[in-house]
């Protein structure tokens, strides 16, 4: 479409726009509109429209007012402007030509004619004011004009005070919130709880200027609401309230959220009773605020009932109201926490006193028992490792029997092969004895086994298991099969640290149901290898990749049907003891169990 098509209407009424854009559209123009003067004088501007219609009527700017800016803009020169004005007086009609409209066209606008008289002021027709008839129509503008910005100024000055009105009333609560902020500042460290009541509920009635103030709330053994009444010596206790008291019950059955105020409590049956008990004057304005549990139970914690004379108490207020009501109930909450955690710390404190002493007893009685107990283990160990030293000193008196017949049948020839043989058998049942009784003299305790020194862990192993197969934690019926290849045994280091290393290595493969642990060595120049396998059931791979860390063992057993083995608890200080010595330590799943492989360093 050209410019000349387009029309635009400025319009506050949107019934009459959709009639014009209907009627405008269908007779092939482009309509805009715009609801209000400023709106329109602004997409004027912006559009240059072959003709603007332009209601009179307009909130904001007039109609009029719209015209003559429009008519200042020279910009705008060549466009026709008609007014759509319901008024049909010959003045309004002069003032609408003299602020610069071209003609007019009545409202309500007929939908026959409409189109027409568009057409027509399209086609050049202007409306002309009768000769002489300028000033009468201009007096009248400017008539139309002060009355408009009289009652934009009645309409400014009553916003004014309304701004004033609101400036106060935000100021007001400015202040109340300043010191309700500073209350709750004052009564956090609070531990009494009249102290805590005196200070909230002073405030409170000074705050709203309060002639009566009662403050109730549910006793502690849930039988009975216990309260008291705020006066000019302070926080005093009333009577209690029993649970079937009628205003309890009828408070409680109060919808969470509620309060009742002014006439809205006079309608109720509370109002009565509450005159009754003396909370309210019949003469007086009221209010009533329940309060509810704060765990979520909607039971009712306790209420605040008040009243002054005059005034009705304003939503503030009441909002109000609701604030310093919880304060009070989170202060004297957290007083009585505070003072329930004082007095389990005392409670506390005293266990532990008895708990240090009972300690002290309890350790006293177990290096007793612990001497008593390892002359029991040890004595139960000396006979078991007797019964191991019988076959070896056996073999020592059968062999050394041997041994001196044939020296007496060889006379001064040189020792036979048997002879040799002998004295290999004699060697090694010597060195067996030797190593058990190492054994059992470092377990005894008779051996230093906590300070460095060169160890063979060879030596070391096939000792341990000795010890291991005597005191039974090695079951006979367990295969063991020791493969000890490594080239380099010889370390460093504490006794001790590699036999309970070993220790609890065993105890791991042991964890399962393992009927064959297999014990292997290797390595080369650098490392010494020991891996330690065991037939004892597979362990999941979410338990092996925490095997190793600490406090393992704490973590709670799975709850499926089949939760699979765990690894052994003492995994982790094998790990540590690893990271002592610059080795390391893997677990790995085989197919019938796990395998646990050390490498230590040798250099």
């Amino acid at each position: 479409m050209s410019d000349a098509q387009k029309i635009l209407c400025i319009e506050d009424n949107a019934m009459n726009w959709r009639l014009v854009q209907r009627l405008l559209s269908q007779a092939g123009f482009e309509p805009h509109w715009a609801e209000d003067g400023l709106r329109g004088y602004e997409l004027a501007v912006e559009l240059k429209p072959a003709l603007i219609l332009l209601d009179i009527n307009l909130p904001g700017l007039s109609g009029f007012e719209v015209a003559t800016k429009i008519r200042q803009n020279p910009s705008m020169d060549g466009v026709l402007i008609v007014a759509l004005t319901a008024k049909t007086m010959r003045s309004d009609r002069e003032t609408a030509l003299v602020t610069g409209c071209d003609g007019f066209i009545s409202k309500p606008i007929d939908p026959f004619l409409f189109v027409g008289q568009v057409e027509t002021y399209l086609g050049g027709h202007r409306d002309r004011l009768e000769q002489g008839r300028e000033g009468a129509a201009l007096r009248q503008f400017t008539h139309q004009v002060v009355e408009h910005l009289e009652a934009q100024l009645r309409e400014a000055q009553e916003g004014n005070r309304k701004l004033l009105e609101a400036q106060g009333a935000l100021e007001q609560r400015s202040h109340h919130l300043s010191r309700l902020l500073a209350l709750s500042k004052e009564t956090f460290p609070l531990r009494d709880a009249d102290e805590i009541l005196t200070r909230v509920l002073g405030q409170l009635q000074v705050e709203l200027r309060l002639d009566r103030l009662s403050a109730y709330r549910l006793h502690a053994s849930g039988a009975y609401f216990q309260g008291g009444v705020w006066g000019p010596g302070g926080f005093k206790e009333t009577p209690t309230l029993s649970m079937e008291q009628p205003l309890t019950e009828a408070v409680d059955a109060l919808p969470r959220g509620t309060a009742l105020v002014n006439a809205e409590l006079r309608q109720t049956a509370l109002w009565e009773r509450g005159i009754d008990l003396g909370l309210w004057d019949p003469r007086a304005q009221a209010l009533l605020l329940p309060m509810r549990d704060r765990s979520g139970e909607d039971a009712l914690w306790g209420f605040l009932a008040a009243d002054r004379a005059g005034q009705a108490f304003q939503p503030f207020e009441m909002e109000l109201v609701a604030l310093y009501a919880g304060i009070l109930q989170v202060s004297l909450e957290n007083a009585e926490l505070i003072a329930h955690l004082d007095e389990t710390s005392r409670a506390l404190g005293t266990s532990y006193e008895g708990l240090e002493s009972t300690y002290v007893a309890l350790k006293d009685a177990q290096r007793a028992l612990g001497a008593q107990d390892r002359k029991t283990a040890l004595g139960g160990l000396f006979l078991q490792m007797a019964q191991r030293l019988e076959q070896p000193v056996r073999a020592l008196k059968e062999e050394s029997h041997t041994m001196s017949v044939h020296l007496e049948q060889a006379g001064s020839q040189p020792p036979t092969e048997a002879c040799h043989q002998s004295m290999e058998s004699i060697r090694k049942a010597v060195a067996q004895v030797d190593d058990l009784v190492r054994a059992l003299l470092r377990r005894a305790g008779q051996v230093e086994a906590s300070s460095p020194e060169w160890i063979h862990l060879h030596d070391l192993l096939r000792q341990e298991v000795e010890i291991f197969q005597a005191d039974g934690t090695l079951p006979p019926e367990l295969s063991l099969e020791l493969n000890l290849q490594a080239p380099r045994d010889l370390i460093f280091g504490v006794f001790t640290d590699f036999s309970d290393l070993l220790g609890h290595l065993v105890a791991h493969a042991l964890g399962g149901a393992a009927t064959r642990i297999q014990m292997r060595s290797w390595g080369g120049k650098r490392h010494f290898r020991l891996e330690l396998e065991d037939n004892g059931g597979p362990i999941l791979p979410e338990l092996i990749d925490q095997a190793f860390e600490p406090l393992s063992g704490l973590r709670p057993e799975s709850t499926d049907p089949e939760p699979g083995r765990r690894p052994g608890t003492g995994l982790p200080s094998c790990a540590q003891l690893m990271t002592a010595y610059g080795g390391s330590v893997q677990l790995l799943a085989t197919a019938e169990g796990s395998l646990v492989r050390l490498s230590l360093p040798m250099d």
